[in-house]
C-alpha cells in the first residue's frame, strides 16, 4: 500500500465503490424499496392525481344492437405535499483517526510477516473500523424513510417530535397520509395482555375483511407488529381451537401456537394470512422502538401501496469545491478536510406517498365503540 486507504478515497471513483462496496457487506440494509419503487420530482414538491376506484366494475351486459353506455370516470384524488430534507454532517473524532492511522501504520510494518490470508483479513478490519462514519452517512435517511413508511401504514400518519426527530424540525401536528383507520365495535374485546381468554381474533379479522369487501376489495394479508402477534399466539382461541387438533400439540405444555399453525388455520376458514412486521428503530437517547405500531392489525389489498418521491440535492447539480461526492440509493453522501478535520456528510429529499391507500385498512384494537 503505497497511499493511504483515507487518501485513496479522496478521488470520486474511488469513493463511490468505497461506500457501494461496503454496504454491500452492511448489516444495514435499504428496506423501502422491497415496498416503494421510486418516482422523481424535481420540483422537489407533489401533487398526483391518483384515480381511486372503489371497485373493479363488473362488465355490462347490453343487447346486441343497442349503443354502448357512456359513463363518467371514477373521481379523482389528489395528493399533495413537499418532500422531505434529510441531512447530517459530523466531524470524525481524532480518537477514531488516530486509531485507524496506527493499525494501518502496524499493518505496513508486520504485513512482510504475514501469509495473503492474514494479510486480507488485518485489511478488511483497517476498511471496516474507518468505514464506520461513512456506513452511518449512508444508511441514515433510508432508515428514516423505512420508519415513515412503517408509521404512515401502521398508524394512518407521520410524526417528527423533538423524541424521535432530535436536532431537526417538529411538526405541531401528526401528518395524516389518508388511509381509513377504524377501531374496534362495541362488541369486541380489546387486545392486551389482561384479555388473552377472551379477545377474538377470528371475529377482528373477519370485520376486517368485510370492510375491505364493501369497498370492492379483497385482502391479502393482514399485518402486525411483533408485539401483537405475540397476543394473538398466545390467545386462548387458537389454544382452543388449534391445540388439540394440529401435530399433537398439547394446550397445556404449550405457551402460544405458532403464527404458521394459525395461518393454516385461517386458510382452511378462508381468511387472509397474518404477516409479522419485526422492524425496530433506536431514538437519539438510545432506547429502541418498534417501526410498526403496535396494537394495529393493518389489511392490504395490494402489495404495494406507496411510492417513493425522491429529488435531488442542489449539490448535487452544483457541487462545492474541494468536496467529494458519491450517491447511495440517491442519498448524496459527500467528505471533504480542512484546517480543523475531517468531515463526513449526506443529503437526501424523499418521501412515502401512500398513491393506494385506498388498499389499505387500518384497525386499532386498543380502542372500541
Amino acid at each position: 500500500m503505497d497511499k493511504r486507504i483515507i487518501d485513496i478515497i479522496q478521488e470520486p471513483v474511488a469513493f463511490s465503490a468505497f461506500i457501494n462496496e461496503n454496504m454491500k457487506n452492511s448489516t444495514y440494509k435499504v428496506a423501502w424499496n422491497e415496498e416503494m419503487s421510486v418516482e422523481y420530482e424535481a420540483s422537489k414538491s407533489f401533487a398526483e392525481l391518483t384515480a381511486e376506484y372503489a371497485a373493479a366494475m363488473v362488465g355490462t351486459v347490453i343487447d346486441r344492437n343497442s349503443p354502448r353506455p357512456k359513463r363518467d370516470m371514477p373521481s379523482v384524488g389528489e395528493i399533495s405535499g413537499t418532500l422531505a430534507r434529510f441531512g447530517d454532517e459530523w466531524q470524525i473524532s481524532n480518537d477514531r483517526l488516530e486509531k485507524y492511522f496506527y493499525m494501518e501504520d502496524r499493518y505496513r510494518q508486520v504485513s512482510k510477516n504475514l501469509t495473503e490470508t492474514q494479510k486480507n483479513d488485518q485489511y478488511k478490519n483497517i476498511v471496516k473500523y474507518l468505514f464506520n462514519p461513512y456506513e452511518l452517512a449512508a444508511i441514515a435517511p433510508h432508515r428514516r424513510i423505512w420508519a415513515q413508511y412503517l408509521e404512515g401504514l401502521s398508524d394512518g400518519q407521520v410524526t417528527l417530535t423533538k423524541h424521535n426527530n432530535e436536532g431537526g424540525l417538529v411538526w405541531k401536528t401528526a401528518l395524516p397520509i389518508g388511509i381509513q383507520k377504524n377501531i374496534l365495535r362495541a362488541k369486541d374485546e380489546i387486545w392486551s395482555e389482561n384479555t388473552l381468554e377472551t379477545m377474538d381474533v377470528i371475529s377482528v379479522l373477519k370485520y376486517q375483511e368485510t370492510l375491505a369487501n364493501s369497498a370492492g376489495k379483497s385482502v391479502l394479508k393482514h399485518r402486525v407488529s411483533d408485539a401483537t402477534a405475540s397476543l394473538i399466539e398466545q390467545c386462548k382461541q387458537f389454544r382452543d381451537l388449534i391445540g388439540l387438533k394440529m401435530l399433537n400439540i398439547q394446550t397445556s405444555t404449550t405457551p402460544g401456537i405458532s403464527l404458521e399453525h394459525i395461518n393454516n388455520y385461517l386458510n382452511s376458514i378462508r381468511i387472509a394470512p397474518i404477516e409479522v412486521v419485526k422492524e425496530f428503530g433506536t431514538y437519539a437517547n438510545g432506547t429502541t422502538f418498534s417501526l410498526f405500531k403496535d396494537g394495529r392489525v393493518v389489511s392490504m389489498c395490494a402489495p404495494r401501496v406507496a411510492v417513493l418521491k425522491v429529488s435531488d440535492p442542489l449539490e448535487a447539480f452544483d457541487p462545492i469545491p474541494n468536496k467529494v461526492y458519491t450517491s447511495f440509493f440517491d442519498n448524496l453522501i459527500s467528505q471533504w478536510r480542512d484546517s480543523k478535520g475531517r468531515y463526513v456528510a449526506y443529503e437526501m429529499f424523499a418521501f412515502p406517498a401512500f398513491v393506494g391507500r385506498g388498499d389499505v385498512f387500518i384497525l386499532d384494537v386498543t380502542k372500541k365503540a
